[in-house]
């Protein structure tokens, strides 16, 4: 867990997240990064005791319709069943409110129709504890505030 603050992280899980994990979870914690590859943002996985499985993502700087945000939910949810994890949540983190959010969710929610272990939350690029730091910038678009939207 070298870089990695084991207390601002369960702060992240716990409080920005909203994730009710116990105690004994946050004695493991790994993080580890992803490059961009086909049409995907680079992305940070941050593994909470083998339980809780959270990819934390800056959105394209172009907003394409390709299914980016599908391919993370659908990936993300591979990885957690695959892994036998309990929760899979896919951050989307930016520098100012992203003007898409509502359309994001509305295509995540889409994506993991009946699954109530995957979570999308929007944060602020700053509310990040450090060792997660996005390679790539965050889009720059203002609109509505930041928020869990679905869940």
């Amino acid at each position: 867990m070298t870089g990695v603050n084991r207390g601002e992280i369960e702060r992240f899980v716990r409080g920005t997240l909203g994730c009710s994990c116990p105690d004994e979870v946050f004695q493991s914690i790994a993080v580890s990064h992803s490059p961009a590859v086909a049409g995907r943002p680079p992305i940070v996985q941050l593994l909470v005791g083998s339980r809780l499985l959270i990819h934390v993502v800056a959105p394209p700087t172009e907003m394409p319709g390709d299914g980016w945000i599908e391919q993370l939910a659908t990936n993300g949810r591979a990885a957690r069943d695959r892994h036998g994890y309990n929760r899979f949540r896919l951050v989307i983190a930016t520098a100012t409110p992203l003007a898409a959010a509502r359309e994001l969710a509305a295509r995540f929610s889409r994506a993991v129709l009946g699954d109530d272990k995957a979570h999308l939350h929007f944060v602020c690029s700053d509310q990040l504890p450090a060792g997660l730091e996005l390679p790539a910038p965050a889009v720059q678009v203002p609109s509505e505030s930041l928020r869990t939207v679905a869940k």
